[in-house]
């Protein structure tokens, strides 16, 4: 992985950190999808190729590239890995409930 770690972007903490509010705005806003934002942390964050990032978190590059593209419905704990180096992580919330509970 030393070749990859020379490929890394060199970025600031604050560079960084606004990278990410991006990215988590953008997702709050749901206006990326899932392969956008793992795009997003390859590029931006690492400076990395596809095969590179998917050395470095333990996928094929052919799973990654199709991820990227939308052309497949990866699961849960893949794409957690593929978010992980970004520092976000995918889970089941709860849809608002259309009862409300007495208390």
């Amino acid at each position: 992985m030393s070749e990859m770690g020379s490929t890394m972007v060199n970025l600031s903490v604050s560079e960084r950190k606004a990278i990410l509010q991006a990215i988590e705005t953008e997702l709050a806003e749901n206006t990326l999808t899932t392969g956008q934002v793992i795009k997003r942390i390859r590029t931006k964050l690492y400076g990395m190729t596809q095969t590179q990032y998917a050395i470095f978190v333990g996928i094929s590059d052919k799973t990654l590239r199709d991820i990227e593209k939308g052309n497949t419905d990866p699961q849960l704990s893949v794409v957690n890995k593929l978010f992980a180096p970004g520092g976000f992580k995918l889970g089941p919330i709860a849809a608002q409930s259309r009862y409300k509970t007495r208390g």
